[in-house]
């Protein structure tokens, strides 16, 4: 009998290591089992992600123009009547040392309305069929284009619904994504709009995942978590999502006052600049899990009562093995702050009460904090010391080969062994409950912090605060207690940690990779912190070696996995430049190695140049060589209209038309910075600035005038590119034989020119 408390306890660590082990289970899309029952169809949305991802569709181009016209062809043949919105819109951002990006573009948006039965309000439901200039876009854009489309087929056949359901594919998303900010400004049916859903791809595998969830509020999260077949995501991967481009395209929506629900599958690796981005590549569990999905909730919220809900404030989520998906408002962060801070000082009360001086809290403090920033240097010396995982690691990850999950394990138990070593030293210095304080009063100050920049993350701290203060509280006050009960409260009071702060450990490696190991290894060390006086009473010294070893084991282990990278077609990094002033053409390329066919191209080039008259002077060099002039390639169009001096203020302004139609055309001024810019009277900046470049999408051959207002007299330069997807072949040299295939319309062709304002 004397035994069943030690046992106890040994049962209760197991019970955390299993729930732990359960939420770090890779997470797969689920694939419908049973007999096959009629609903949205995988295959026909892959039929429409063959047609739509052929080539790049940048919003303004020729292959963007054809995926609008299927879209259109599509939704007419269900017998509803789409319209074409058009609109020109803008935006500019500073950076803190005022260099100004402004973006304008002209989306052409297709829109859709199923109507309702009762019209009480409309549920928006958006994804974007345009892509970026150098990817085909199967998975980030190509894919919920699709789902969007046969979710409506679907829908279509079924009964009518109580909701107006607005179905929104966008144009021009991918550049700060101007198809939703036209719809939001300027269409008189976003007025309508109750509930959004927003679909884009930030991979080509995995689960969906609610990724955002802004103005969020428990009707919304309901219809999701009770509605949607196997929800995943969580808040705190949602803050963390949002630093990616594909994120934006929710913004402009958030800028309303109803909840915004944003979807995408985030595991498969799209490569640099979406080259594996590929239809072939696309996963059909993804694609029907992200078609359930929208069906589900579209039919849920169609025929839901809108006026229910609440006024938005947003949602913390977050999964708990066992249980599901919880969520709550964002009014209960603080009182739950308040709550952590109040024990904490309750904490700090009792220690000084208990003869633990104050000396010896703030030493703790500061020793954990160095603790935890040298298990994250070890990492890092780690990483750096393995340069052939480093390179191996995208290529793993691109496979799904075991060989990236092994770095991610190593990585996982490089710092946590640290971390408790030096834990352990802490511990014998100023004592178990000294040390064990010092991190939760370091980790109350994190959870502040967290709380006023980036609120959806805060239940990874607040809720194993809460229980791991309460557990030390606990043990301050029953110093009485036997060995076996107070491993069985020390235990009790670190497993809300283990279940909450390890997935996010988890997925925080995977979203950083090795490249950067700051957040992930200060989350082990606030884990390992944590759990610092539960490894005292279970563990006080078999724990740092097996540590070690499964470390080296895991890195062994990845080394020995050899990724097999299927093989893609590449893209074409070559540009094709033609240039006004010079009235020449070029072959340009990045600096890096050739291959056999761009060897060919610049025979007689010894390594790359910079090239300041053409990039500016911070540019980086390039591989350049001489090239044939292609007539059917045209100069920019461009007129001075008007430039008015005097001493204290210049004006200028000109007329550029592109004859390529270019999809992209970029304005950079040198020399001096214009306090107000305007193109065809659109106001874009009306402050000084450092410097200030402008991008053009989907203009086509629109007349563009621009305006620039400049304080005193300055000369000063205006650098004009027109960018068009794919090459001039004519003078290519032939690919030799065994490199892969190139991407579709792969490779740039830019026709420039410069105005010189003396």
């Amino acid at each position: 009998m004397r035994h069943l408390p030690r046992l106890a306890i040994w049962a209760a660590g197991a019970l955390a290591f299993l729930l732990a082990w359960l939420v770090l289970q890779p997470r797969a899309a689920p694939v419908p089992a049973g007999p096959f029952v009629p609903g949205f169809s995988a295959a026909r949305a892959q039929a429409h992600v063959q047609v739509l991802a052929q080539a790049p569709r940048p919003a303004g181009s020729s292959t963007n123009a054809r995926a609008r016209d299927y879209l259109l062809a599509r939704i007419r043949a269900l017998g509803l009547e789409p319209d074409v919105q058009v609109d020109t819109v803008s935006a500019t951002s500073w950076d803190w040392m005022s260099h100004g990006q402004s973006t304008m573009a002209t989306a052409r948006n297709i829109v859709v309305r199923k109507r309702g039965a009762t019209h009480r309000g409309a549920v928006l439901a958006m994804a974007h069929y345009d892509s970026a200039p150098t990817t085909p876009g199967a998975a980030d854009g190509g894919a919920s284009a699709a789902a969007l489309l046969e979710t409506l087929r679907v829908l279509q056949a079924g009964p009518p619904l109580d909701n107006d359901l607005l179905f929104v594919f966008t144009d021009a998303d991918t550049v700060q994504a101007m198809g939703a900010r036209a719809f939001m400004q300027s269409h008189p049916w976003a007025e309508r709009v109750r509930v959004a859903l927003r679909f884009d791809n930030a991979g080509n595998r995995g689960p969906l995942e609610l990724i955002g969830a802004a103005h969020a509020d428990g009707f919304a999260m309901d219809a999701w978590t009770r509605g949607a077949p196997q929800p995943h995501g969580s808040s705190f991967m949602a803050e963390l999502y949002e630093r990616l481009p594909q994120s934006g395209g929710a913004a402009p929506l958030a800028s309303g006052t109803f909840p915004v629900l944003h979807f995408a599958t985030t595991q498969g690796p799209l490569g640099w600049e979406g080259m594996h981005d590929l239809p072939q590549r696309l996963s059909s569990a993804s694609l029907q899990h992200e078609g359930d999905t929208m069906l589900a909730l579209l039919r849920r919220l169609g025929n839901a009562n809108l006026a229910l809900a609440s006024p938005p404030r947003g949602q913390v989520f977050f999964p708990l093995p066992l249980v599901g998906m919880v969520h709550y408002d964002y009014r209960l962060i603080w009182p739950l702050t308040l709550l952590c801070c109040g024990l904490g000082a309750w904490a700090c009360r009792t220690a000084l009460r208990s003869r633990i001086s104050g000396t010896d809290i703030v030493d703790a403090m500061f020793s954990v904090l160095f603790s935890a920033i040298c298990a994250t240097f070890v990492a890092w010396l780690c990483r750096e010391a393995l340069p052939v995982l480093q390179a191996r690691y995208p290529a793993a990850d691109l496979a799904d080969d075991a060989g990236a999950r092994w770095q991610l394990a190593a990585f996982m138990l490089v710092p946590a062994a640290v971390f408790i070593a030096l834990q352990r030293r802490l511990q014998q210095r100023l004592g178990v409950a000294a040390t064990a304080l010092g991190v939760l009063l370091v980790a109350d100050i994190a959870l502040v912090a967290t709380c006023a920049r980036a609120p959806g993350t805060s239940y990874v701290l607040a809720w194993p605060l809460l229980a791991a203060q309460a557990a030390w509280l606990a043990l301050a006050g029953k110093k009485t207690w036997t060995p076996a009960r107070r491993a069985a409260v020390a235990v009790a009071g670190a497993l809300p940690a283990l279940v909450l702060l390890l997935p996010a450990v988890h997925g925080s490696f995977v979203f950083c990779t090795p490249a950067w190991l700051v957040l992930p290894s200060a989350l082990v060390c606030l884990l390992a912190g944590m759990c610092g006086m539960a490894l005292d009473a279970l563990a006080r010294r078999w724990i740092v070696r097996p540590l070690l070893l499964g470390a080296g084991v895991s890195f062994g282990m990845a080394y020995a996995a050899v990724p097999r990278v299927p093989d893609l077609p590449t893209p074409n990094r070559l540009v094709y430049y033609k240039d006004t002033p010079s009235w020449q053409a070029f072959w340009l390329h990045p600096a890096g190695p050739l291959d056999a066919w761009t060897r060919q191209v610049f025979p007689n080039t010894l390594h790359p140049y910079p090239l300041p008259y053409l990039f500016g002077r911070d540019a980086d060099p390039v591989w350049y060589a001489a090239a044939q002039k292609d007539d059917s390639v045209a100069w920019p169009d461009l007129v001075i209209d008007k430039d008015e001096r005097s001493p204290r203020q210049r004006h200028v302004e000109f007329t550029l038309r592109s004859k390529n139609r270019a999809p992209d055309i970029v304005v950079r001024v040198q020399g001096a910075c214009p306090w107000r810019t305007s193109v065809n009277g659109r106001v874009l900046t009306e402050k000084s600035c450092f410097s200030w470049n402008l991008a053009l999408h989907g203009m086509e051959d629109e007349a563009l005038r621009f305006a620039f207002d400049f304080s005193g007299d300055p000369p000063f330069l205006v650098y004009i590119q027109e960018r068009i997807p794919g090459l001039p072949g004519r003078d290519l040299p032939p690919r030799p034989a065994g490199l892969p295939p190139l991407l579709p319309l792969a490779g740039t062709t830019v026709a420039a020119d410069v105005l010189r304002f003396r």
